[in-house]
C-alpha cells in the first residue's frame, strides 16, 4: 500500500506553510553549510560503496549454496551499476529537504514510530517485507538521534538563531537530522532490484559507514557556525566524533600532511590510556592492593557505584581538604578514608581492594591536584578554594574517562575557567565584600552540596559563571582602555611638547639678537599653539608646517633692515603675519590685553627694522642661555589638561644591559606579574597594559583594569633582579593542559629513570 509522510513542524502538529526571511548573511551561512553537505557526504558515501563491495563478495564466498551466492554477486553488479544514480538521488533528497526547510521551517519526512509501526502491522496495514524495511530504517534513526544528541542540539540552536525562529529545533525536525538521512537513503534505493534480506544487509553497512561517522559533519557544521559567531560558546571548537575513512583520505589527497591534525585528535583520545601505562611503572612501589590482588592471592574488586557513594559521603562531609605543601599525605589520608568507609580492611588484612582503572584515576586526579596546588600562577586563597574540588572532580573522571582528553568537557571546562579568572586575584582585607572571591566560593559550594552523579551541574555552573565573568571582564576592558588612552595622550603630550621646544629653541639659538616681545610671544601664547596643532592635525600636516614658518616669518621681520628691497618686503609682509598671529592666538583664547600690548611692542620692533635702526631691549648671546629658552612649565594649555592628571614616570639609574633586562624589554603587553609590595605589605598581581613607543615607560593595571603601577623598564628590571617581581602563566594554555602536560613529562621521567637503573 501507499505510505503516508507524516510532516513533522515546529509545535508538533500539522501547519499552514510559512516562509522564512532571511539577511544576506544568513544566506551565506546556510550555503556555507549546504556546500559542506555537499563536499562530506558523497566522500561519506565512497566508503559505503567500497565496503557494500567487500562485504558482498565476501558473503557470496562464504555461501553454500549457489542460489545465494549469485544473489550476492548479482547485488554487486547492480551496486556497481547504479552506484552513480544512488548517490546522486540520495544527496538530492538531503539536500532538498535542506532547502525546503530554510523556505518553510518544516521538515518532510517519512518517520514512523515503533508504536505506530506496531498498530499498523496489527492492523494488516503493512506486510512482512515492509514492515521489517520500516524497523530496519527507524532503528538506525533512533541510533542517530541518540548518539548525536548533543551535537544535534547544538546545530539545532544554531539553526532556529539564523532563522529568527522562537524554538530550537529538535533533532526530528532538523534538516540534516538522521531521520533526513536515512529516509533519503531509504528513497535511493527503491529502484533497486534486491531482495529484502540483502537490503537489510546494505542498511547495515549505512549504518556503520555513514550514520557512524555522520557525527563528523555535525561537528564541521558546528565549528563553521560557531566560528562564524552563531552562538559561538554553545559547542566546543574541537571536532567531538570520528572521521571517517574516506573523509580521511579526501582530505590527506587535498592537503598532504594536514592529516596530522587527525593524529593529533586520536592522541588525545588516549590521553588516559597513556597515563594509565605510565602510571604501572610506579604500581610496584605504592602501598595501595591491585585489584588482582596481594602477594598473588585475588581479591573481591569495589564496584565502582560503591565507590561513588563512598566519595559522596566525603564530599558532603566536607572533610577533605588539601593543605598546601601535603598533597601526598592527603592522596594517603583519602584512601585510608576509603579503606575504612568501603571497609576494605579488617584490621591490617587486606579484604577488597579498588579496581585497576578506579585506583589509576585516583592516582591521576591526586596528581592533577598537586598541580594546581604547586602552581605559582594561583593566589594561595585560591588554591585553598579549587582544592575543594577534587573529590567532585575524581567521580567526574570515573563516571566519564573523557574528562582527560575531551579539553571542551564541561567539569574541566569549570576548573580552567575559575583558575584562569583567579590569576590576577589579590588578596582583600575584607573576603566578604570581593566580588570574585564569593562567586568562585559559591559555585565550589554548589558543586559540593549538589553534584551526586549527573555531570549537567557543572555545565549549568560553568556557563553561569562565563557569563559573570564576561561582564566582569568587560567592565575592566572598559577601564584599562580608559588607563591606556590616558597614558597614551601623556606620551603624546610629552612627545609634543618636546618636539615644540626643540623646534622653537632651535631657531632662537641661530638668531643672535631677539627683542623681548619676541621671547613673549613665543613663551606665553605661541608654543601652544604650536603644541594644540601638534596634537590634534600632526606633525605632517599644513597647520604644523604653517606654525613653524610663522615663527621663521616672526624671527625674520625683528632683524634690521638695511636694504631697501628687504624694508619693502617687511612692509608688505606685515600685515599678513600680524593676522596669522591674532588669529591663531585667539584659537588658544589669548588674553586679549596681553595680545594688544605684545602687538604695540612689536609694532616698534617692526618700524626700527625698517629704519634699519637697533632693536630696543636686545636679549644677546651675552646673556643667560635661558632666558633664549622656551618650555612649558606655566603653559596655561597644559594647566587645563586632562592629560596631565597624574605625576611623570620616574627614572631610574641606568644600569648595564643583563638578562633580566631582556625578559624587561621582551615582556609582552597582557603578561601578569606577582610583585612585592614595599613595607611588606603583601603582594599585588599586575597586568601590563601599555608599553610606550617613544620612552621606556610602562603602565600596569589590576584585574579591574584599574592603573596599579608605572614603571621604566629598567626599574623593572631591578625587580626582576632583585626577585621582588615573577612572571606569573598568562592562562593561555589551560590550567588543566599545563597540569596533565606536567604529569605526562613527570611519569615519563619516572619510567625513563627505572630503565635506565
Amino acid at each position: 500500500m501507499q505510505r503516508q509522510d507524516n510532516i513533522i513542524s515546529f509545535d508538533g502538529q500539522e501547519s499552514p506553510k510559512r516562509r522564512i526571511s532571511l539577511d544576506a548573511n544568513s544566506r551565506r551561512l546556510i550555503d556555507a553549510c549546504r556546500k559542506l553537505v555537499v563536499k562530506m557526504l558523497p566522500q561519506l558515501m565512497a566508503g559505503l560503496f567500497e565496503k557494500l563491495d567487500d562485504a558482498m563478495y565476501e558473503l557470496a564466498d562464504k555461501s553454500e549454496h549457489n542460489s545465494l551466492q549469485s544473489t550476492y554477486f548479482n547485488t554487486m553488479r547492480d551496486l556497481r551499476k547504479d552506484r552513480v544514480r544512488i548517490d546522486r538521488e540520495f544527496c538530492r533528497e538531503v539536500l532538498d529537504r535542506y532547502d525546503r526547510f530554510w523556505e518553510t521551517g518544516e521538515v518532510d519526512v517519512s518517520q514512523r514510530s515503533f508504536d505506530e509501526l506496531s498498530r499498523e502491522s496489527e492492523m494488516s496495514l503493512l506486510d512482512d517485507n515492509e514492515l521489517e524495511d520500516s524497523l530496519a530504517l527507524v532503528n538506525m534513526i533512533s541510533k542517530g538521534e541518540n548518539r548525536y544528541s548533543r551535537e544535534l542540539y547544538a546545530l539545532g540552536r544554531r539553526f532556529a538563531h539564523i532563522a529568527n525562529l522562537a524554538d530550537e529545533v529538535s533533532s526530528q525536525n532538523n534538516p540534516l537530522a538522521p531521520a533526513v538521512i536515512c529516509t533519503a537513503f531509504q528513497e535511493s534505493l527503491r529502484s533497486l532490484p534486491v531482495e529484502l534480506p540483502v537490503k537489510l544487509i546494505i542498511y547495515k553497512q549505512f549504518d556503520k559507514q555513514v550514520m557512524h561517522y555522520v557525527g563528523g559533519l555535525y561537528d564541521e557544521l558546528n565549528l563553521l557556525l560557531g566560528k562564524a559567531g552563531v552562538i559561538a560558546k554553545l559547542t566546543p571548537r574541537v571536532r567531538r566524533n570520528p572521521v571517517a575513512p574516506a573523509v580521511k583520505q579526501a582530505k590527506h589527497d587535498l592537503h598532504g600532511d594536514s592529516e596530522l591534525s587527525e593524529e593529533v585528535d586520536e592522541l588525545q583520545a588516549e590521553v588516559f590510556e597513556r597515563l594509565q601505562g605510565l602510571l604501572a611503572n610506579r604500581r610496584g612501589s605504592s602501598s595501595y592492593p591491585a585489584a588482582g590482588g596481594v602477594g598473588g592471592v585475588s581479591l573481591p574488586s569495589v564496584d565502582t557505584v560503591e565507590l561513588l557513594g563512598a566519595l559522596s559521603a566525603l564530599q558532603q562531609s566536607n572533610v577533605v581538604m588539601v593543605p598546601f605543601g601535603a598533597a601526598e599525605q592527603h592522596q594517603d589520608d583519602l584512601r585510608q578514608r576509603l579503606d575504612s568507609d568501603l571497609r576494605m580492611r579488617d584490621g591490617s588484612e587486606v579484604q577488597r581492594a579498588l579496581g585497576d582503572m578506579d585506583n589509576d584515576t585516583i592516582d591521576v586526579i591526586s596528581m592533577l591536584f598537586e598541580f594546581i596546588l604547586d602552581d605559582h600562577s594561583l593566589p594561595d586563597a585560591m588554591k585553598a578554594l579549587l582544592s575543594r574540588l577534587q573529590i567532585p572532580m575524581l567521580k567526574v573522571a570515573i563516571i566519564d574517562k573523557t574528562f582527560f582528553s575531551r579539553k571542551v568537557h564541561p567539569a574541566r571546562q569549570l576548573l580552567n575557567n575559575l583558575a584562569q579568572a583567579a590569576i590576577g586575584w589579590n588578596e582583600a582585607s575584607d573576603r566578604k565584600s570581593d566580588l570574585l572571591y564569593q562567586k568562585i566560593e559559591s559555585v565550589v559550594k554548589a558543586i559540593l552540596t549538589e553534584f551526586v552523579d549527573d555531570p549537567s551541574i557543572f555545565t549549568e555552573l560553568n556557563d553561569d559563571f562565563s557569563s559573570w565573568w564576561e561582564k566582569e571582564q568587560r567592565g575592566a576592558d572598559i577601564a584599562e582602555q580608559r588607563t591606556t588612552q590616558v597614558s597614551r595622550g601623556k606620551e603624546q603630550l610629552r612627545a609634543a611638547k618636546l618636539r615644540v621646544t626643540e623646534e622653537i629653541n632651535s631657531r632662537l639659538q641661530m638668531q643672535p639678537v631677539i627683542p623681548h616681545v619676541v621671547i613673549a610671544l613665543l613663551k606665553d601664547g605661541w608654543k601652544d599653539v604650536m603644541l594644540l596643532n601638534y596634537l590634534r592635525q600632526g606633525p605632517d600636516s599644513d597647520d604644523w608646517k604653517e606654525s613653524l614658518e610663522i615663527v621663521d616669518k616672526l624671527l625674520w621681520s625683528v632683524r634690521p633692515k638695511e636694504e631697501y628691497a628687504e624694508r619693502q618686503e617687511l612692509l608688505r609682509n606685515i600685515p599678513e603675519l600680524l593676522r596669522n598671529l591674532r588669529e591663531r592666538l585667539n584659537s588658544i583664547s589669548f588674553d586679549q590685553h596681553k595680545m594688544a600690548r605684545l602687538f604695540k611692542e612689536l609694532q616698534n620692533c617692526h618700524i626700527s627694522c625698517l629704519r634699519g635702526k637697533e632693536l630696543p631691549s636686545p636679549v644677546n648671546t651675552a646673556m643667560a642661555v635661558a632666558e633664549k629658552q622656551v618650555s612649558f612649565p606655566d603653559s596655561r594649555l597644559l594647566e587645563t589638561s586632562s592629560l596631565l592628571a597624574d605625576s611623570e614616570v620616574i627614572e631610574t639609574p641606568s644600569v648595564p644591559h643583563d638578562e633580566f633586562t631582556e625578559i624587561a624589554e621582551n615582556l609582552e603587553v597582557g603578561t601578569w606579574l606577582e610583585m612585592d609590595q614595599k613595607q611588606g605589605d603583601g603582594k599585588l598581581r599586575v597586568k601590563l597594559s601599555w608599553k610606550s613607543d617613544v620612552s621606556d615607560a610602562y603602565i600596569f593595571v589590576n584585574r579591574k583594569g584599574v592603573k596599579a603601577l608605572d614603571l621604566t623598564v629598567q626599574g623593572l628590571a631591578a625587580r626582576f633582579r632583585e626577585g621582588s617581581a615573577r612572571l606569573l602563566s598568562d592562562g593561555s594554555m589551560p590550567i588543566m593542559d599545563r597540569a596533565l602536560d606536567a604529569m605526562l613529562g613527570a611519569l615519563h621521567d619516572t619510567r625513563e629513570g627505572a630503565v635506565s637503573a
